[in-house]
Formats: C-alpha cells, structure tokens, sequence
C-alpha cells in the first residue's frame, strides 16, 4: 500500500486542525455510542416495612398536678442527656398536670422519630410522683432489632442472595431506623425481577423487634423496546433505527442478558451490543460484561473518500451501592474497556489502526431537598486514565511535526449534575451542566462534543468536538392537558456550551488558529406519551452563533425519537 503514509497523513491533520470552520471527518472513535454509566436508583417509592400499630392511649387524669424540680430520663444511649434535656425544660419548675408529663414524654420521642428512630419508645415508668417537688422520671426504650428472617414465595429468586443482602444490613441488636429497614428492603428492589417487603412484629424481649423480609419475584422474564431517531452524524446516516432485547432475572441474581441492534439510513452504520450484569454477595455488588461492535461507511460530503472503519469495545464494570435510602443514593463503580479503532479510505488507500485501554473510577447519586421547591438531583463524576497505542504509520504521523501526539498515556475527569426544581404542580425547572476536563490532546475517541440532542440543540450531532468542554441546558417544561388520553408536555430550553479543541501543546505548523468557542441555542419541544409504554419526543432548535461546520445549517434544527416498550 504505497499510498498509506501520504493519505493517512491527509487525513491526521484533517483530524486534527481545530479551526472551527474545519469539516472534520468522523472516524470510529467520534462515532462510537456514549458510555452507559450506571443507572442510580430514584429516590422515594412505596414503604419498606410495615410497622406494628401503636396500642390505643389510656384516659388520663388531668386532676394530678406536680411540680417537676428535674426530668430524670433513663435508657437512652443513642443520644445523651446534654441533647435531649433542652426538650422538657421549659416544664421545670411549673405546676404540671399527667397531661403535659405525656407531652415531656412525646417530645423525647418525637426528637428520636424525627430521626428515623421510628421504633422508639419514651414513657412515664411507675413511679411515686412528687405532689409538692422533685424529679420525674421518663423512660427511653430504644427499639432494637431482635429475629432476622428472610421469607421467599414463588420461584426465580436466589434465597442465599436474598438472606445475604438482608443478613449484612439488618443485625440483631441494631438499633431500629428507617434508614435500617429501608436499605435491604431498596436494595432488593432494585435487582431486575425482585419485589421485596419488611414486616416488623415486638420481640421476645423488651425493647426487640423482629423483622421478616419477604421476597417475591416480580416483572416480566423478557421484555425490550424498539424505536427511531434522528441522532446521527449525518455522514453516517442521521436517522436510525434500534431495537433493545431483555433477558431478566435468568439465574434468580437480579441478572440480566441484553442485546441492541442498531442500523443507521442507507446502511451507512451498524451498531451491535452484548451485555450481562449479575449481583453478588451481601453487599449487592454488580458484576458487569459487555462487547460492542460499531461500523459505518460514510457519504455525503466524504463519499468521495470511500471512508469506512470499525470500532470493537470490550468492557468489564463492578458497581457498588454505597448509600441507598428513599432520599438519597450513591454508587461507585469501576469499569475497564478495551477499544479497537480502524480506519479506511480507499481514495487515497490506507489504513489506521488505534487500540485504547482505560480504567474509569466513577461516584454517581442522587438526593431530593426542598430549597427554593421541592427538587431532584443527580450527579456523577468520573475519572478515566488510560493508554493510546497505534499502528507505525500513524503513531509516526502523530508524533510527528503536523501530530497532536495524542498516542501514550492520557487522564479526563467528567462531570455531570442534573437539577429538577417542581414550580408547580404542571411545571418544572431543569438545569444540567456536563463537562470534561482533559489532561492533553486525546484521541477521538475520547474527546467532547457539543452539538447534538443532549448538547447545544441547535448544531449537529459531531459539531465542535474537542478535548475538554462545558455544556449547560436550561429547560422548562410544562405539562398540558391530555388530548385524546394522551399525556403531552411542552418545553422551552437555552443551550450553551463551551469548548477547547487541543488541551495541549498545537504544533507550530497549523500556525494561529482558534482553539476554542462558544456556542448557543434555544428552542422549543413537545414530548407525548408514557416513559414505560411509547414515547415520542420533538424539538426545535435555532443556534445563536456561527453557522455548523459538520453540517449544512438548518434553522431550526429539527430533533425527533420515537420509542415503544415491548
């Protein structure tokens, strides 16, 4: 192939010129699917346990006055005296009748629900009340968690599984709070096919209450979804069309099989995926595998060059719940991938060969709080090192006088953060702010972009695509009346975002050039449909700033995805 060096070297420093007016050819690594990150479990959802009823209040004799000289509270080793002493003092020293005692008493134990002590007892203990003086008693009776058992009805569920989950977080002699029951309870939930309670009854003795978990399996054994898009960069065919398949709960470990079939117009790309996740031990830890095999062929504006490549990606991931309640979870992960990159042109001939591998540590959770509203958010944070090997002739262009030198060793930290504000009972605020940060030039296929749906809506997807970026979306979003039984929801939106197309050194070369920009939208979208059945999503965007280099410009840009469970 004696044209290889020439062409490839066209074709580096096509790659590589960060000008922002530059057509930049895609190849297989900015043509490759965003990482699936973890999925983190929303908070809330229905009880955990089902607690015992409180026995009915005995008539109290408000005919009894004392003067209370002190609070002697007994039994408490959660909290100390120096805490809850503040919350009866203003009945010291004041006549008092058995009424406002039972009132000292509610507020101890309201102090402990608060809490999440939910079990808690705090009561007057027989005692001889001073009539003209001196201390009363409160007693504390901090509920503990007595008998553990785990109950399992009908077929398709792991019990060892189940038992371990439920054994590692609820121990005889732990205190009893609604973070306790709740995260063995959450935790099984949240395994594919699992449906999981808690029924809490007293114990033998004093103080103890006994806990049975009950396990059923739930769900479909097999489910998917199929739709369509318009996603794509356009030179490898913008709209396609997928198909998602679901294997669950196959050994009763909450596991899944999954395949995706993915097929871009004119043929011009394929994307086919494998995946496999189980949960193992106590802890719930998730085992992961995945391949994926991506190939296109590019037209348009390059069928000139006869480009075509591949990408093969092997991926392993361990996820771990950290904190999982119904107001707060976090996990942390971490993934190895193996990438394959190939690319081709057969005018001029040649061929480029690019293998990455890379370690990604991640955090990812999610918490609700009520400041300016009630209000959902999300964050992830992941960091990624790894190491670019490549074929000689393009490892010879790239360390060369026109190369980026993006071969070798690398580091990125993105980030992401989600908030949902609820103004209304019909509307709600969304910010999202993503980036990434990159510690030198990277190859491509782990740079960021900014055009595209989940970007600035008004360019294209592959549009000003660098090594370290910023994109914030503000949207509102409103929900209208159903027609004809269908939910519709509007929404108004501004993009911005923000890149830098070499994070190091630029050879001298390319002389002066912009290596970075910022760009703009707004727009205007509808959504109909159910999240769970069918779903049908458009939008129209108009960019603010400087006409696409990827792509002829379209103002507005039109957005539209269509998906249907199975």
């Amino acid at each position: 192939m004696p044209h290889a060096p020439r062409a490839a070297a066209a074709i580096a420093v096509a790659l590589a010129f960060p000008i922002a007016a530059q057509q930049v050819r895609p190849d297989a690594g900015t043509l490759l699917e965003p990482r699936q990150a973890p999925a983190v479990p929303a908070p809330g959802g229905p009880p955990s346990a089902v607690l015992p009823q409180p026995p009915a209040a005995a008539p109290i004799d408000k005919s009894i006055q004392v003067v209370p000289s002190a609070f002697v509270i007994e039994g408490n080793t959660i909290y100390k005296d120096a805490e809850l002493q503040p919350l009866v003092a203003d009945l010291v020293g004041k006549p008092a009748d058995m009424e406002q005692l039972l009132q000292a008493a509610q507020a101890v134990r309201r102090y402990y629900r608060e809490r999440g002590y939910l079990l808690t007892e705090v009561y007057l203990p027989e005692q001889q009340l001073p009539l003209s003086g001196g201390p009363v008693k409160l007693q504390v009776l901090e509920a503990r968690v007595g008998k553990v058992a785990v109950k399992v009805e009908g077929e398709g569920i792991s019990e060892p599984l189940a038992a371990a989950i439920v054994n590692t977080h609820l121990r005889s002699g732990d205190a009893i709070t609604e973070k306790l029951l709740d995260k063995p309870v959450l935790l099984l939930r949240d395994l594919i096919g699992f449906e999981a309670t808690a029924a809490v009854e007293p114990g033998t003795n004093a103080g103890e209450a006994d806990v049975t978990v009950l396990v059923k399996s739930a769900g479909p054994r097999a489910d998917g979804l199929v739709g369509a898009d318009n996603f794509g960069v356009r030179s490898a065919g913008q709209w396609r069309a997928f198909g998602n398949a679901n294997l669950n709960n196959v050994t009763g470990h909450g596991d899944v099989a999954s395949v995706r079939v993915q097929q871009g117009e004119r043929s011009a790309s394929q994307l086919y995926r494998l995946g496999y996740s189980a949960t193992v031990g106590g802890y719930a830890t998730k085992l992961g595998l995945n391949a994926t095999r991506t190939e296109y062929e590019l037209g348009k504006q390059f069928a000139a060059l006869g480009a075509s490549g591949r990408a093969d990606i092997l991926g392993a991931s361990l996820t771990q719940p950290l904190i999982r309640s119904r107001v707060s979870n976090l996990l942390a992960s971490l993934t190895y991938e193996h990438k394959s990159l190939t690319d081709m042109t057969t005018l001029p001939p040649s061929t480029a060969d690019r293998k990455v591998d890379s370690w990604r540590g991640s955090l990812l959770g999610n918490f609700v709080d009520e400041a300016l509203g009630a209000s959902f958010n999300s964050y992830a944070v992941h960091y990624t090192a790894g190491r670019v090997k490549m074929d000689n002739a393009t490892l010879a262009l790239d360390q060369g006088a026109t190369g980026l030198r993006t071969a070798g060793g690398y580091e990125k930290l993105n980030f992401e953060y989600l908030r949902t504000t609820f103004v209304s009972a019909a509307g709600r605020v969304s910010l999202s702010v993503q980036g990434q940060l990159a510690s030198k030039n990277l190859t491509s296929a782990e740079k960021i972009g900014l055009g595209g749906p989940a970007g600035v809506r008004g360019y294209p997807s592959g549009e000003a695509v660098g090594d370290s970026g910023t994109v914030v979306q503000l949207e509102y979003s409103h929900q209208l009346p159903e027609t004809f039984g269908v939910p519709l929801r509007a929404s108004a939106f501004y993009d911005w975002g923000r890149i830098k197309y070499n994070e190091g050194t630029i050879p001298a070369a390319f002389g002066a050039i912009t290596n970075s920009e910022s760009l703009s939208s707004v727009g205007l979208g509808l959504t109909a449909g159910t999240y769970g059945d069918w779903l049908v999503s458009a939008q129209l965007a108009w960019r603010l700033d400087r006409a696409p280099a990827s792509d002829p410009d379209k103002r507005p840009r039109f957005w539209f995805s269509l998906q249907k469970w199975l």
